[in-house]
C-alpha cells in the first residue's frame, strides 16, 4: 500500500448538505455552526489585484454549508500576508465581533484592523468550534451582501 499521508477518514462520509451563499442571507437572520477559514488567494477584479478568502459555516442541524467569500485589502510584509479592514467594512465587522465574542473586547473601538492572516486563520480553525453570526446591513449602500457579525463563539476549550 502506498502511504498517501491520510490521517483519518470515514466510510460514512455524508455530504448531503445544501450549499448556501452570503448573498442569500437576509438582514437580521442568524446562522449557527462550525466555522472554517480558507486560504488567502489572489484574484483580479476590474484589472486590480485583490485578496479573497472564504469563511464556511457548517450548520449541522439544518444540513447547510454557508459559503461566505470575503474580498479584502492585503499587503505583504516579509512574505507575511496581512489583511486590512476599516471600520464599517465586512472584514472589520467580522474580526471586531469575533474578538468581542472570544475576548470580550469593546466593539468598534479601533478605526481599522491589520491582521496577520495566517495567525487569524490558524487560530480560528484550531480553537473556535461554533459561531453564531447575524447578517447586518453593510455600511456601503451599494453592497450586494450583508456583513457578518459574530454574536456568539464557542471554543473547543469551552467544552472541557
Amino acid at each position: 500500500m502506498i502511504d498517501l499521508g491520510i490521517q483519518k477518514g470515514s466510510a460514512n462520509y455524508d455530504d448531503d448538505y445544501e450549499t448556501r451563499y452570503l448573498s442569500e442571507l437576509e438582514i437580521e437572520s442568524e446562522i449557527t455552526g462550525e466555522i472554517y477559514v480558507g486560504e488567502l488567494k489572489s484574484k483580479e477584479i476590474k484589472g486590480k489585484e485583490v485578496q479573497e478568502f472564504y469563511v464556511i459555516i457548517t450548520d449541522h442541524e439544518n444540513k447547510q454549508k454557508w459559503i461566505c467569500g470575503l474580498i479584502t485589502s492585503a499587503y505583504f510584509d516579509d512574505d507575511i500576508a496581512k489583511i486590512y479592514g476599516e471600520k464599517g467594512g465586512r472584514i472589520y465587522e467580522l474580526i471586531d465581533s469575533l474578538s468581542h465574542a472570544l475576548n470580550d473586547t469593546e466593539l468598534d473601538q479601533l478605526e481599522s484592523y491589520s491582521v496577520v492572516f495566517d495567525t487569524f486563520r490558524e487560530t480560528v480553525n484550531k480553537n473556535v468550534k461554533n459561531v453564531t453570526v447575524k447578517a447586518v446591513q453593510a455600511s456601503n449602500p451599494n453592497a450586494r451582501t450583508p456583513n457578518l457579525k459574530v454574536v456568539k463563539a464557542d471554543t473547543f476549550e469551552d467544552e472541557e
